[in-house]
């Protein structure tokens, strides 16, 4: 009944908004992205794209560095933080960011939501993620739900996928210094040079920021270097070359996360972090992470007609560090150190042929992409604590280097006539878990990873699956397009999308007692891994004025295989569980007003409701465990968001609201997390002096009223085997001082 409300409600907005006219144009709005610098942030909706203006990428987003916070005002995108920097926002090795209620990277994906130039280059678990700095990028294209079989590519696409576009080098010399200063002895430099043409046509930028800031509970801090270059070379008109690298070093000291029970005492919670006596388990500085990251890509445009255009992609990504954290072993087995040593790369090439026959455009392409584990993990060592150091204990977690292998093959079309457009296309997916065997580890002292394979241990059967596993499906995608009149359209969307978890590895070894007592091997929980398939349906007007706009969606989804992280009586262990089915529908209104020439308004609102279709059966005997009905875990029902920008003279003010409403810690809704209300509020001085074409002043303010409140939730930790909760960051300051010559 709720789904007919919702198509009657969004038929009679389009009654009441058609007028006379053509599909939009898409639209490009600035968002600015450093100073006298803008980056243009997009959510795909139809043929159109939803679009956000102002600071909203340095006033959510300090440390330049979080794609998730600078997005973070779209509708239907839920994303948490503990660090109001993003140097230490993640939870279970993950973000905490979801598309309509998807957690596209739980369950042990080894993958994140971002892609950079259309490619998977962005990597979980590891420092993988937050590599870039967003002052070069021009584009971030956000796409939710339903997407062009051309974009998402990757090990999943579920819940919707971001795509970052990279500022190419100006055609003239450019150079941009920005100096920020902040709560917590919070500090970022950041440094960009374009040399403009050259002799021998080429063009080139190099960028360099230093981050750090201390945890503004506790003690410990954050600290981040990267470097960033690019080089095109243009040979004669047919031809393009592009090159880009981005290296990137962090230490991060974590936050504690909490059960229910303690951060049902935000008091206690906010006041409390790890202790300063390395005598204990709880140190500061047995928990914190280093990676150390390289990026290269190349990409190769070809001109091969006046409407065709052949490029190759080629890319590659490192990735070094260790996590060392304090962990529960289960059944009150005690604390230890663990020490998670990560040595993993990606690597791939695209091949992307776009043309245009008879009046309809066309993009055809295939993807090659393979990627080392971890996840899930290769191998864990534990540590007692002894006269305030760590002491090697015993390795718990050995197994070999194995790769995800994934090919892709796509094509898209788009076609327009009269008053319509479809848009539409297909993309096969041919994915191959890795094999994993896990050998015995009684006996290998405290020595690396090569050493112990070298050691030749005895493979565990029962603990592997050396039988590899490969997923092929079609995924396809149509998007109709009607004018209604005036600058007024209808949408109307299909599209599917995928994801494979691979986290029921790690539950298997730290409880493996449980299953094999059972008669339960590894192969056979990974032989019943499966894809979990969302199935999208979208319908919604974009409308727009002479000083407004107006972008009303309904959907609806349908996911099979819905992965669930839950306790099983009967084998009295927690494990993630693939087998359950899931349902989601909504609404989103996005829209924006320029009633004056200097105050603009932006406003955004989302219904989610994303819930179990159905109980879900135990691995171990198939009895019931009752779900149906119930939302799934950290998804907010509820977002509305809101910014308010006037601009007298050189001066901005930029008030910003956030709201999101009740989450659930666990599936059986025993854990509840109550609704949270955020405001921000930016200042900004903007002038050309001094002979630099700009020099921007800026003041954020985030968290105004020192909120307390829960953030971030992991349903699956790997510490604990439970959920586990960390309390949002409190008021903080953040001043900078941009120079633009």
């Amino acid at each position: 009944m709720k789904k007919i409300f919702l198509i009657v409600f969004l038929l009679s907005v389009c009654e009441s908004l058609s007028a006379a006219g053509t599909i939009p144009d898409m639209e490009m709005v600035a968002m600015k992205g450093g100073a006298a610098e803008e980056i243009v942030v997009q959510g795909r909706k139809g043929d159109v794209l939803q679009l956000v203006t102002g600071r909203e990428t340095e006033v959510l987003n300090p440390s330049q560095m979080s794609v998730y916070k600078a997005i973070n005002l779209l509708p239907s995108l839920s994303q948490e933080s503990v660090d109001p920097w993003g140097l230490a926002d993640i939870i279970n090795y993950h973000e905490a960011f979801r598309f309509r209620g998807v957690e596209a990277t739980a369950g042990g994906v080894p993958a994140t939501t971002v892609n950079v130039e259309g490619l998977p280059l962005t990597g979980r678990p590891g420092g993988g993620a937050t590599i870039y700095d967003l002052e070069n990028f021009s584009n971030i294209n956000i796409y939710t739900g339903v997407m062009p079989a051309c974009a998402g590519l990757g090990l999943a696409d579920v819940g919707g996928k971001i795509n970052m576009e990279i500022r190419r080098p100006e055609d003239k010399f450019d150079m941009l210094l920005k100096q920020s200063i902040g709560s917590d002895s919070f500090r970022r430099t950041y440094l960009r040079v374009d040399t403009g043409m050259m002799p021998g046509d080429f063009k080139a930028f190099f960028s360099f920021s230093d981050a750090s800031a201390d945890k503004w509970k506790g003690e410990g801090d954050s600290k981040r270097k990267n470097f960033m270059a690019g080089v095109t070379r243009q040979f004669g008109d047919n031809v393009k070359l592009e090159t880009f690298v981005t290296w990137s070093k962090g230490k991060i000291h974590t936050y504690k996360s909490f059960s229910y029970a303690q951060i049902s005492d935000l008091d206690y919670a906010y006041a409390t972090d790890f202790g300063t006596d390395p005598t204990k388990y709880d140190y500061y500085d047995y928990n914190r992470n280093e990676f150390e990251d390289w990026m290269l890509m190349a990409n190769l445009e070809i001109r091969t007609g006046e409407h065709s255009t052949l490029s190759i992609k080629p890319y590659c990504w490192s990735d070094k560090g260790y996590y060392l954290e304090t962990i529960s072993l289960p059944n009150n087995g005690g604390n230890r150190i663990r020490r998670w040593d990560i040595d993993h790369d990606l690597k791939g090439i695209l091949a992307e042929y776009r043309t245009t026959v008879s009046g309809t455009d066309l993009d055809m392409g295939y993807l090659y992409h393979t990627q080392s584990r971890p996840g899930p993990p290769s191998s864990w060592k534990n540590y007692t604590v002894s006269g305030g150091q760590p002491v090697f204990d015993k390795w718990t977690l050995l197994s070999n280097d194995s790769s995800h292998e994934l090919h892709t093959l796509f094509i898209e079309g788009k076609h327009r006539f009269g008053d319509f457009q479809i848009e539409g296309g297909v993309k096969y997916v041919n994915y191959t878990l890795p094999s994993i065997i896990t050998w015995n580890t009684t006996g290998i002292g405290d020595v690396g990873y090569d050493d112990a394979i070298a050691a030749n241990p005895a493979v565990m059967p029962d603990y592997s699956a050396p039988d590899t596993k490969t997923f092929g499906r079609l995924f396809p995608d149509v998007t109709v397009t009607r004018a209604l009149g005036g600058n007024v359209s209808l949408f109307a969307s299909y599209g599917e999308n995928y994801v494979t978890h691979v986290d029921i590895y790690p539950y298997f070894i730290q409880q493996a007692k449980y299953f094999t007592d059972k008669g339960i091997t590894f192969q056979q929980l990974w032989d019943r891994k499966v894809m979990e398939i969302s199935k999208n349906f979208e319908l919604g007007v974009h409308a727009k004025g002479s000083n407004w706009s107006l972008v009303p969606t309904i959907y609806y989804t349908r996911h099979n295989n819905k992965q669930a992280v839950l306790f099983d009586e009967a084998l009295n262990a927690f494990y993630p569980m693939n087998n359950a089915k899931a349902e989601g529908y909504g609404v989103e209104v996005e829209g924006e007003c320029t009633p004056f020439e200097n105050l603009r308004l932006y406003g955004s609102f989302s219904w989610n409701k994303f819930y179990f279709s159905q109980d879900i059966l135990s691995d171990a005997t198939n009895s019931p465990i009752t779900v149906k009905g119930k939302q799934v875990p950290d998804a907010p029902e509820f977002l509305a968001k809101g910014m308010i920008s006037y601009k007298a003279g050189d001066f901005t003010i930029t008030p910003i609201v956030r709201y999101t409403s009740v989450r659930y810690g666990d599936v059986l809704h025993k854990e509840k997390i109550d609704a949270t209300t955020l405001f921000d509020v930016d200042l900004t001085w903007n002038k050309s002096m001094f002979g630099f074409k700009n020099v921007d002043c800026s003041l954020s303010f985030l968290n105004i009223f020192d909120k307390k409140y829960v953030s971030l939730i992991s349903t699956s930790d790997y510490k604990t085997l439970k959920t586990s909760y960390l309390p949002g960051a409190p008021f903080t300051v953040m001043a900078t001082v941009s120079f633009h010559y």
